[in-house]
């Protein structure tokens, strides 16, 4: 029961960190977050709204979890917020993997993190800031 209250717990931190909703289970809790873009394609553009795939799970005694997230940015938009996860005041842990899917109109940037989920949202949240 413990770990659940500390899951909810966390969710309702990261949510607010990430200005998002969330959705609990006894061991994950999955972030809603979306943000609407405005793509050109040749002589056109058209608004198009991305639903970012974020999520925490195992939960450890120590704080740290699993941190999931799929990011949808503008192609222009990957050097701005890679630099800004980079420069972020707390640094990017030994357990991070970040790898790009894309095609010409939109990246999605893949990022797994081992930290505390305040830390990851908080990272998340400020390069975010930085394309908006």
């Amino acid at each position: 029961m413990k770990i659940e209250q500390t899951i909810m717990d966390l969710a309702e931190r990261v949510g607010s960190l990430l200005e998002a909703e969330t959705d609990t289970t006894d061991m994950e809790c999955l972030i809603k977050k979306s943000r609407t873009v405005e793509i050109h394609l040749h002589t056109r553009s058209f608004n198009c709204t991305l639903e970012h795939d974020i999520s925490f799970k195992n939960l450890q005694p120590d704080g740290t979890a699993i941190n999931n997230a799929d990011i949808f940015l503008l192609p222009e938009e990957v050097p701005v917020f890679t630099g800004a996860l980079q420069q972020f005041r707390i640094a990017l842990p030994t357990e991070f993997e970040q790898s790009i899917d894309s095609n010409p109109n939109i990246v999605c940037l893949r990022l797994v993190a081992e930290e505390p989920p305040e830390h990851f949202a908080a990272r998340l949240a400020a390069a975010l800031q930085t394309i908006d």
